[in-house]
């Protein structure tokens, strides 16, 4: 099945505006209460649909839009010769960190509109390619964003779950630039999809904004859906289905006064120059899935099809943590990067 999707011109300046509402909003949900998730795997169901809109800067001489086709797909991954990933993990517990995370969240998201969208000299495409994309270091599941390296004509990839209708809206921002795209998907059910992004956008690799954002049926007057996201890439490498992928983080609980480790892997299906294991504290607050990093650690590249595998000693704060992994390739190489969410939870009891 193929999605149609369809771009709209509009002014990078109104998009601004726009976005500093969504935040706004984003603050606002925070304290209200979203439906539970499903504890269960289950298995993928019919294909997520995407619409994509390309909103071009006041500069850009054409005056009307244009309109393009896209594919979203929930089969098995092009390269790595196993199954579409169907599972979903289960859902963290609450705990007594979640309100001064959900606060740090709170505080971090209304920074994004002047941090975020107008600062892109603070990382520079070469930062990025040695450093890596920036994941923020307290983040709200259902709406949240990361710093990375854009590129015109490349494909970017959302391997996400949604708990009730709605959709997923993915905003992918430059200084002259926006694209939008909107996904629905079968409520919990695991799913990827997969846009591209204009021949038009930019001339050359540079720092872009990737902010997504839970949102509800449109013209409904419920409550957005309670997003997982399991992984975002963006370039020619990150994506088949999401280059980072099936991650595991055994067993579910660990005893570091008695020498118990958590075990971790993943499998990656392009050669990747930076990789970093990161285990992201994570509790549920106020029905929505909130993360804290925690500890990190540096790995060595990774070649085309290898699987890592490493331990983790839990030496960090007690409570229930993810694995977080970064991957990306040097500006040499392509720029093209993935962070990956582990569907696991190990919880670290001290």
């Amino acid at each position: 099945m193929l999605a149609r999707s369809s771009m709209r011109s509009a002014s990078l300046g109104l998009f601004s505006a726009s976005i500093a509402i969504l935040v706004l909003a984003a603050i606002a949900a925070c304290g209200q209460t979203q439906p539970g998730q499903s504890d269960t795997s289950s298995q993928t169901g019919s294909r997520p649909a995407v619409q994509t809109s390309e909103q071009p800067p006041k500069t850009d001489s054409r005056s009307n839009g244009s309109s393009a086709g896209s594919t979203a797909s929930q089969k098995p991954p092009a390269r790595g010769g196993h199954p579409a990933e169907t599972n979903t993990g289960r859902t963290p517990h609450s705990s007594g960190d979640g309100p001064a995370i959900g606060a740090a969240v709170g505080a971090a998201a209304a920074g994004v509109v002047i941090g975020e969208l107008i600062a892109h000299h603070n990382a520079s495409p070469e930062k990025l390619g040695h450093d890596g994309p920036q994941v923020p270091k307290e983040f709200d599941m259902s709406g949240f964003t990361i710093k990375g390296l854009v590129h015109p004509n490349w494909p970017v990839v959302l391997d996400f779950m949604i708990d009730s209708p709605g959709s997923i809206q993915l905003d992918i921002v430059t200084d002259k630039k926006q694209f939008r795209a909107t996904m629905t998907n079968t409520p919990n059910h695991r799913a990827y999809a997969i846009i591209h992004l204009p021949a038009n956008f930019g001339k050359k690799l540079q720092t872009g904004v990737y902010q997504i954002r839970a949102i509800p049926p449109a013209g409904a007057n419920t409550q957005a859906p309670r997003l997982r996201t399991y992984g975002l890439g963006a370039g020619e490498k990150a994506v088949g289905s999401v280059a980072i992928d099936q991650l595991t983080f055994q067993p579910a609980t660990i005893h570091p006064k008695a020498n118990e480790v958590a075990d971790y892997g993943f499998h990656a299906h392009s050669a990747f120059d930076g990789v970093r294991a990161e285990f992201i504290f994570t509790t549920l607050y106020n029905g929505r899935v909130l993360v804290q990093k925690d500890q990190e650690e540096k790995l060595s590249p990774i070649p085309e099809g290898e699987r890592a595998k490493g331990t983790w000693k839990g030496n960090g704060k007690p409570g229930e943590h993810m694995l977080q992994v970064r991957a990306w390739r040097g500006l040499e190489s392509g720029g093209d990067w993935v962070v990956a969410w582990s569907p696991d939870i190990v919880d670290v009891v001290k």
